[in-house]
C-alpha cells in the first residue's frame, strides 16, 4: 500500500464496544485519582501528628472520612459524596445572607 492511500480494509474501532472496555480504559485514570487522595490523606495525618492535632474533633476531616466511606459503598457514589458536602436549598437565601459551606467551619462571618 502507497503512503497515504486509503486501506483496503476498513481498520477495527480504536476503542473495543465490549462491556469491558470502559473499565479498561478508565483503570489508570481512576487509580490514579486514588493513589493521589491516599498520598494528601496520608499527609495531612502525618502533619497533624507532628502538630499534636486531633483531627477527629476538626468537622472537614471527619466529612472527608465519611466521602471515603462513602465512596466504596457502591452505585450512587457521586450523589452520596456530593449531598455529603452540600447544604440543602434555602428559599430565602438572599434575605439570611446565603448558605455556610459545608465543611468550612466560621464561613461567612458566622
Amino acid at each position: 500500500m502507497k503512503r497515504g492511500s486509503p486501506p483496503d480494509q476498513p481498520t477495527a474501532p480504536a476503542t473495543p464496544s465490549m462491556p469491558h472496555a470502559l473499565p479498561d480504559q478508565r483503570f489508570l485514570a481512576i487509580r490514579s485519582l486514588v493513589v493521589e487522595l491516599s498520598a494528601a490523606l496520608d499527609r495531612v495525618e502525618r502533619h497533624a501528628a507532628e502538630a499534636s492535632v486531633d483531627l477527629d474533633a476538626d468537622r472537614r476531616w471527619r466529612l472527608l472520612a465519611e466521602a471515603v466511606a462513602r465512596l466504596a459503598a457502591g452505585p450512587g457514589r457521586v450523589e452520596a459524596v456530593q449531598g455529603l458536602f452540600s447544604d440543602q436549598y434555602d428559599p430565602a437565601w438572599r434575605q439570611t445572607g446565603g448558605p455556610e459551606l459545608s465543611g468550612s467551619p466560621g464561613c461567612c462571618g458566622r
